[in-house]
């Protein structure tokens, strides 16, 4: 499972949205018959108007709102049980188990916070345009293997005669949500 922050990513048609966890497949693209496959999905060359890279970057601030939005609730909470133990049990003991334990939860939240903000979130989003919407196909870390693949997807196009198959890691980055027209066909949650 990867962990990445809250964010979406609207290309028309499909849209892609990040939740904060995701998982990756291996999945074959190619092109055969002049038939753009990416995994189960197909695409007739004929019908693709472009491809495109597009770069995703999670906003910094999320993570960061939510560490504080963490730390106040954690810090309040400490306060209201140690007041509430600390008068009922007659004694101090209660009231510092209680700050020993919100302090063991803030270095374990800074811990998630610093691993969150000095991971590389960046994925790159392969985006084929057809006479209908925009969707996006596959979202891969590898900047270089999408800009290929819009390459070859391009040169395939043009030469009628051209085939490739390629293996690329396409990572689902949660809850996908497609609309045809006016037939919503509901949310997949992953």
């Amino acid at each position: 499972m990867l962990e990445t922050d809250d964010y979406a990513v609207s290309a028309g048609e499909g849209s892609l949205a990040v939740a904060s966890k995701g998982s990756s497949e291996v999945i074959n693209v190619r092109v055969s018959r002049r038939v753009l496959w990416i995994g189960s999905d197909a695409y007739p060359l004929q019908n693709i108007a472009r491809a495109q890279a597009r770069k995703i970057t999670p906003p910094r601030g999320t993570p960061v709102r939510d560490y504080i939005k963490a730390v106040f609730g954690w810090l309040i909470l400490g306060i209201i049980l140690s007041a509430i133990l600390g008068v009922a049990a007659h004694s101090g003991a209660l009231a510092a188990l209680v700050w020993v334990i919100v302090v063991a939860l803030l270095v374990w939240r800074t811990i998630q916070l610093v691993r969150k903000l000095n991971l590389d979130n960046t994925y790159y989003a392969l985006i084929i345009e057809t006479a209908g919407n925009p969707n996006t196909a596959l979202v891969s870390r590898d900047a270089g293997v999408v800009s290929e693949l819009v390459q070859e997807i391009m040169a395939a196009i043009d030469n009628p005669s051209a085939e490739f198959s390629q293996n690329v890691t396409n990572y689902h980055l949660g809850d996908k949500i497609t609309q045809y027209g006016n037939s919503n066909i509901g949310k997949i949650a992953s």
